[in-house]
């Protein structure tokens, strides 16, 4: 539960490659977000990241993460390019 309440508050970056005017090539992964919240000191499992849909433009999302037995944690990701 402390998990999910420290996830809530915070916004993760990621930074993906970028083909100009908002679009990336390719999507943002589960193993991308997964490494980005390494980097910040919280080690989850790729597998427990849900996204709902592939994240191919810039901008923020809300993606949902299993914490365990029915305990889902919100986690805001914001995506921008890289150059």
């Amino acid at each position: 539960m402390e998990l999910s309440k420290k996830m809530k508050s915070m916004t993760l970056t990621v930074f993906a490659k970028g083909g100009g005017a908002g679009r990336l090539f390719g999507s943002v992964t589960n193993q991308e977000i997964a490494d980005a919240l390494k980097d910040q000191g919280i080690t989850m499992d790729k597998r427990k990241i849900v996204l709902d849909e592939p994240i191919k433009s810039v901008g923020t999302y809300t993606v949902r993460c299993k914490l365990g037995y029915e305990i889902v944690g919100e986690l805001t990701v914001k995506i921008e390019e890289k150059n």
